[in-house]
């Protein structure tokens, strides 16, 4: 008898041990800390540790090791259990062998309070081809403006080369240099049918037939670019991408600026939406859905969007989102029926949309001054690059006047789609200021109605997108030197370029950071975020490893500090494409 109760009661202790071992597990954690060290047992600074779960309104967290080689991961929010995670550890030159697995659960790690503890350990690799951007294959054609024109031309869709290109161009090792020669010229002209121009004309405007779009003169890929470039790529394009060694993709590296308190949060977007800029108004960020005509409020602790659809019949397609300082979003609209702007107001959900643009018109970007605020001119006049017609356009913010629009010169053999005006601002003189990607930045005098200077580049330079500083200097990204042009608006000279690490990263957008003295400047090409500070003159790098990374506008909040930006490569439909992200540097 005595023996009997013995046994049950040892059943019964251990059914209590293991139900109070369930009650403590790692289940109930919600974040995550630990170390990564290398094989040899040292600690390794600026490890990206990757955390997912389906449950967190931010499905993909990603943070850093320090300098001591501890990573810890902030609160997922509410509901999110460590048995959801999966994580591992990554950086650029090193393989993750501890642990096996991914999912957390599988683990078992130790808990501490509210977070559970793991631990990774990282080798060192001598081959990165695996790892590295795509910019890291582009920059191994010899330096010219054909490259760089590849730059200017590819990567506003994709990365160059992306992984598609990477299968076309491994089809053509064995072949004769003539039959290449041809191959790229028919690649050429299949992204001269659906390129941007192409894919905007389907998708939002006034649709033009296949053959239409099929002719030079009506796409971003002219038909010398065809005749320079496929001769050029059949030649010097790679056609093995199995090997890259570490040391070569070390010299195309900024030092890192992550911290130990660098946080990254990735929300995705919805499929069939196309979300393409941010701004961060009031401390909410908003973004624009081109695809589904509307813009949308993120709520970070659920990763949910209220949208606010754009109330006009047809496809007005929302796309470059400034505030105004006041509380206010402005955008433009890339819809050809003769609205080309609008305005909303946050805090009562209003809507002004101005039109009385002539019809088949698609505006760009908008006029805004120090600080990427939007910014009219002495009277009163907001202004704005055409893209489709090489034009800019105002209207006035109270009484809707339009001005124009406005024609651009036109460089010799160029037409107005492949000039491709593109970037806008306004200095505190109150004069316009333009970037043609084939052309130049020149300055439009609100005044006289007249561009009055103009800033010559090489052909394949790229100027693209500018932000100005409190001082009147502008920042304008050559997307296809891999530059910064520097440019005093007041004194009407060139100050400085500033130069990438990368110069095949393809910077898309540049913004000025007042708080930090700083430049971010986000990339179509590389998987990393680029910062240059002011004072120091030095560059440093934040990886973020984003699948197909196409980064548009940095919407820098004033009051956090944190970075929001769009990843919107084209086509769109891969859910790892779809993301808002949120960069939080750890320095403020």
């Amino acid at each position: 008898m005595l023996r009997r109760i013995t046994h049950r009661t040892t059943h019964r202790a251990l059914w209590a041990l293991l139900l109070a071992l369930s009650c403590v597990s790692p289940t109930r954690a919600v974040g995550l800390y630990g170390t990564v060290r290398d094989t040899a047992d040292q600690p390794l600074r600026g490890v990206m540790v990757t955390v997912t779960s389906a449950s967190a309104a931010a499905p993909v967290t990603k943070v850093f090791s320090d300098g001591s080689g501890a990573f810890r991961v902030p609160d997922l929010g509410a509901g999110v259990r460590v048995n959801s995670l999966y994580v591992k550890a990554s950086r650029l030159g090193y393989r993750q062998t501890q642990p096996a697995a991914a999912a957390v659960t599988d683990l078992r790690p130790p808990v501490s309070g509210d977070a559970a503890k793991v631990d990774f350990v990282l080798e060192p690799v001598s081959d990165v081809a695996e790892q590295v951007s795509a910019s890291a294959w582009l920059a191994r054609l010899p330096d010219s403006p054909q490259r760089q024109q590849v730059a200017v031309l590819c990567t506003q869709c994709h990365q160059m080369p992306s992984p598609r290109v990477k299968r076309f161009a491994a089809t053509l090792a064995d072949q004769p240099l003539t039959q290449r020669v041809d191959a790229w010229r028919a690649i050429i002209k299949m992204m001269r049918t659906v390129g941007i121009y192409g894919a905007l004309q389907a998708e939002h405007a006034a649709p033009l037939s296949m053959e239409e779009l099929a002719k030079p003169e009506q796409s971003m890929f002219s038909q010398l670019d065809e005749d320079l470039l496929a001769p050029y790529l059949a030649e010097h394009f790679p056609s093995q991408f199995d090997t890259y060694p570490v040391a070569e993709a070390a010299r195309l590296q900024a030092p890192l600026g992550v911290t130990g308190r660098t946080v990254i949060r990735e929300y995705p977007w919805p499929e069939g939406s196309f979300v393409r800029e941010t701004a961060v108004v009031d401390g909410q960020v908003w973004v624009c859905d081109i695809a589904r005509n509307r813009i949308g409020r993120l709520d970070p602790t659920s990763g949910a969007y209220l949208w606010q659809d754009v109330p006009l019949l047809g496809a007005p397609a929302p796309h470059t989102l400034v505030p105004d300082g006041v509380g206010n979003i402005w955008m433009t609209l890339l819809g050809s029926a003769g609205q080309m702007a609008a305005r909303f107001t946050p805090a009562n959900n209003q809507w002004r949309i101005y039109d009385g643009f002539p019809v088949g018109h698609m505006a760009h970007d908008l006029s805004p001054g120090p600080g990427y605020r939007m910014a009219f001119d002495p009277q009163g006049y907001g202004w704005a690059t055409v893209i489709s017609h090489n034009q800019v356009v105002g209207f006035h913010q109270d009484s809707g006047q339009v001005l124009g629009p406005f024609d651009l010169p036109l460089p010799e053999g160029e037409n107005p789609i492949h000039v491709s005006v593109y970037g806008g601002a306004l200095s505190p003189d109150g004069n316009y200021w333009y970037a043609q990607y084939f052309g130049e930045v020149g300055r439009f005098n609100t005044k006289t109605r007249r561009v009055d200077h103009r800033i010559e580049l090489p052909r394949g330079s790229g100027p693209h997108r500018m932000v100005l500083d409190e001082k009147g200097l502008l920042y304008v990204s050559l997307i296809g030197a891999g530059q910064i042009l520097v440019y005093d608006t007041a004194a009407l000279r060139e100050v400085e370029r500033i130069t990438l690490p990368d110069t095949a990263s393809a910077p898309y957008d540049v913004m000025y950071d007042p708080a930090r003295k700083a430049l971010w400047m986000g990339t179509v090409n590389n998987d990393s975020l680029f910062r240059y500070d002011l004072d120091t003159r030095r560059f440093s790098e934040y990886p973020l490893a984003i699948a197909h990374l196409n980064m548009r506008i940095i919407a820098v909040d004033a009051n956090s500090g944190d970075l929001w930006i769009a990843n919107s490569p084209i086509p769109y439909n891969e859910p790892a494409m779809r993301r808002v992200f949120m960069v939080h540097p750890g320095d403020i």
